[in-house]
C-alpha cells in the first residue's frame, strides 16, 4: 500500500514540476533555502525577501543540503517528502495495532489516513516543512503511548526542527503524556516545546528581520496584528470570537477535516487536541488559503485527526466486532471523501487543472527559456519557472525587484533592480500590471534574446 502511494505521487509531483507547474511561493522559495545553506552563499531567500531563518525556524533543512553537493533539488525534495508522509502511515498502523491489538485494523487505519484527500492534496503541493513534519510527530505520539520515550525524545526533536509550528502540537502531547500518568516526562516535553517556539517566534525571527516579527501574525485582520493583540482579542471578546468561528466558511472547513475520518475524532477531544491549535489558527486567520484543505496550512489538524480517529475507536470499540465496526465505517468514508474531494487517480480532482497529465502550450519555449538563463546571474523569472532557476543566489519572482511585490514583512529593504541581469517571464499569463511594467523594462533597460509561444528571455543592456 506505502509503495503503490508514495509512488503514485512521487510520479505525479515529478511530472507536475518538469512540466512547470510548480511555483515560486512556497517551492522555490524552499529550493533556494536549502541551496543556499549547501553553498554557503548568505541566507536571504531572494524569492520572499526574509533571512532562511526569517522566514521559519526550519533546521531540518540542514539535513537536506549534502544532498544538494551532489545535485539535488525541487524532486529530491519532493521524494522526502512522499517518503515522510508515508512513514507517518506507518505510525498510525503502530498506535492502531496496539490500542485496538489487531495488526489488521492498524492497516485498515494506514490506509484511511492515506486516502484522505488533504492528505494526498500535502503532496500535490509538492514541499512544505509542516508536511515533512507530520510523520516524526505521529511515531511521537506512538512512542509517547507505548511509553518508548527514547524514541519519543528522537522523534520529537526532528519534527520540531522542521518548523517553529510543530511545537503546538508538541505542547499539547506533553500535556496529554502527564494527563496519562508520566507527570515528569510530560511537563518537559511541554516546557521545552514552548520553550522551543517562544525562542523561535519571539527571538530568531525577530533576530533575522531587523525586529519585525513573523510575517504570519498579520494574517489576523480583525483580531489584531500581532500575537498578543491576537490573544488578547480572542480572549477578551469571546461574542466575536465565536461568531468568527461558525461563519460558514469555517463550519464547511470543519467538517472537511473531521470528515473524512467518519467524525469520530470529536469522540476523542483530549488526543484531537493536538489539532486544535493549528485548527484555531486557521479559523481565525483572515488568510482564506489556511482553511483550503489544498494547502499545507491543515497538515498538523489531518495529523491531530487520524491520532485521535485510532483514540475514539479504542474507546468506543468494546470487544473485536465493534472495532472491527468501526474501522470498517471509517474506511468507506475515507474513501468516499478521496473520490469526491482528494487529487489521486481514484479522485473527481485528478483529471482537472491540479495535475498536468498532458504536455502545456509552450513546453519547449519554457525549457529553452530557463536553458538560457547562465548558471548564478541574478534573475527575475515568471513564478512557475522559478522553482527551475531557484540554485542561484540572487532569484526573484517578477515583477519583484522592479515592484514592491510580494517581499519580506513589510515589503523592507527592497533590493535595486539593477542587479538584475536576465528577465524570464510568461506574457501569456501576465496581469495588466506586470505586463506594464514588463513593458517599460524592455523599452528603457533590457533587449528581447528570445520569445516563443508567450515565453520572453530578455537580458539588461543598459541601466
Amino acid at each position: 500500500m506505502l509503495v503503490v502511494w508514495s509512488t503514485t505521487f512521487i510520479v505525479l509531483g515529478w511530472m507536475r514540476h518538469d512540466r512547470f507547474s510548480t511555483y515560486g511561493f512556497d517551492l522555490g522559495i524552499y529550493d533556494q533555502a536549502t541551496w543556499l545553506l549547501s553553498q554557503f552563499e548568505g541566507q536571504l531567500i531572494t524569492v520572499r525577501g526574509l533571512n532562511v531563518f526569517g522566514h521559519h525556524v526550519s533546521p531540518v533543512l540542514y539535513l537536506f543540503a549534502p544532498f544538494y553537493w551532489l545535485g539535488a533539488g525541487p524532486q529530491f525534495l519532493l521524494i522526502a517528502q512522499v517518503l515522510a508522509q508515508g512513514s507517518g502511515a506507518v505510525a498510525i498502523y503502530l498506535l492502531a495495532r496496539d490500542r485496538l491489538e489487531s495488526r489488521w485494523l492498524g492497516v485498515g487505519l494506514a490506509a484511511v489516513l492515506l486516502l484522505n484527500p488533504t492528505y494526498q492534496f500535502l503532496a500535490w503541493e509538492f514541499f512544505h516543512p509542516e508536511t515533512l513534519a507530520i510523520g516524526p510527530l505521529l511515531f511521537a505520539y506512538w512512542a509517547a503511548r507505548a511509553r518508548r520515550w527514547g524514541w519519543f525524545w528522537a522523534a520529537a526533536a526532528l519534527a520540531i526542527s522542521c518548523k517553529e509550528d510543530i511545537a503546538l502540537a508538541l505542547v499539547v502531547i506533553g500535556v496529554l503524556i502527564a494527563l496519562r500518568g508520566d507527570r515528569r516526562i510530560g511537563a518537559m516535553a511541554a516546557f521545552l516545546a514552548s520553550a522551543w517556539y517562544l525562542l523561535a517566534t519571539r527571538v530568531v525571527i525577530p533576530g533575522f528581520n531587523y525586529g519585525i516579527p513573523p510575517f504570519y501574525e498579520g494574517y489576523f485582520g480583525e483580531f489584531g496584528d500581532s500575537a498578543g493583540a491576537v490573544a488578547r482579542s480572542v480572549t477578551g471578546r469571546p461574542g466575536r470570537t465565536f461568531r468568527a468561528l461558525t461563519r460558514n466558511d469555517r463550519l464547511d472547513y470543519f467538517l472537511a477535516m473531521v470528515g473524512p475520518f467518519g467524525l469520530l475524532p470529536l469522540f476523542a477531544l483530549p488526543s484531537f487536541a493536538v489539532a486544535l491549535p493549528m485548527l484555531a489558527i486557521n479559523a481565525l486567520s483572515t488568510f482564506p488559503y489556511t482553511r483550503d484543505i489544498k494547502y499545507h496550512y491543515s497538515a498538523l489538524v489531518v495529523a491531530g485527526a487520524a491520532v485521535a480517529t485510532v483514540e475514539a475507536i479504542s474507546w468506543m470499540g468494546q470487544g473485536d466486532r465493534a472495532r472491527r465496526t468501526l474501522v470498517g465505517l471509517v474506511m468507506v468514508t475515507a474513501l468516499a471523501s478521496s473520490v469526491a474531494w482528494g487529487p489521486s487517480p481514484i479522485g473527481r480532482e485528478f483529471r482537472g487543472p491540479i495535475w498536468p497529465l498532458k504536455e502545456p502550450p509552450g513546453q519547449e519555449a519554457r525549457e529553452r527559456a530557463v536553458a538560457m538563463i547562465p548558471p548564478g546571474a541574478a534573475t527575475s523569472a515568471f513564478y512557475n519557472l522559478v522553482p527551475h532557476l531557484a540554485h542561484r543566489r540572487l532569484i526573484y519572482e517578477f515583477p519583484t525587484p522592479f515592484v514592491a511585490g510580494l517581499w519580506g514583512v513589510r515589503g523592507e529593504r527592497l533590493p535595486d533592480p539593477g542587479i538584475v541581469r536576465w528577465l524570464v517571464v510568461d506574457r501569456g499569463q501576465m496581469g495588466a500590471q506586470d505586463q506594464s511594467v514588463l513593458d517599460g523594462l524592455l523599452v528603457q533597460e533590457f533587449a528581447t534574446r528570445f520569445s516563443r509561444d508567450g515565453i520572453l528571455v530578455a537580458e539588461r543592456v543598459a541601466r
